[in-house]
């Protein structure tokens, strides 16, 4: 996976067959990224465990629902047959960006300054991996269809944020919270 990775990284075009290695690698990445997610200083209010489970289940969802997002939006048209695995596509493409974002936050690097570039590469270089590995999606229709899966994306993870802080709240785990 990680030779891969990097070559995505560094927007070259790569058929499928270079994301056919074990899942459990892609499912290692994916998490190796939530858990320096769970690092930011930002999500550490009291509890360091807590905090990474948190980076680990937004990632995830964020991943996840991308992936089930790009799986419709690239056998729209024809375009895809279905035959390749989307899943460690993906997580290839995301691993040396998000890991970079991660560890750049979590070094205490101010979100405003790592993030937006970040993120937008990550977003052309999920772009280019898909147009690379499926001939009949074009660059732009990829990029969009990673901005289409990010969107629920987001939403989900601001719902799971505001649940979790009102449910920490009420337990009485944030400061300032009803059992403080």
């Amino acid at each position: 996976m990680i030779p891969t990775a990097f070559s995505l990284f560094a927007l070259r075009e790569l058929p499928f067959s270079r994301s056919d290695f074990p899942r459990w690698q892609s499912v290692l990445g994916i998490s190796f990224v939530g858990v320096l997610t769970g690092l930011d200083p930002s999500l550490r209010a009291q509890s360091l465990w807590l905090a990474v489970f948190m980076g680990l289940t937004i990632l995830w969802g964020w991943f996840l629902i991308t992936v089930a997002m790009l799986r419709w939006w690239m056998k729209r048209g024809g375009r895809w047959d279905g035959h390749g695995d989307l899943f460690n596509l993906v997580a290839a493409s995301w691993l040396v960006v998000d890991t970079l974002s991660s560890s750049l936050t979590a070094l205490g690097v101010s979100p405003l300054l790592s993030l937006p570039p970040l993120c937008l590469y990550s977003i052309w270089v999920t772009g280019n991996a898909l147009a690379g590995a499926i001939p009949k999606a074009s660059l732009g229709y990829s990029i969009a269809g990673v901005v289409i899966g990010l969107v629920p994306a987001f939403v989900a993870s601001g719902l799971l944020v505001f649940v979790a802080g009102v449910v920490m709240a009420v337990m009485g785990l944030v400061p300032g919270g009803a059992g403080a």
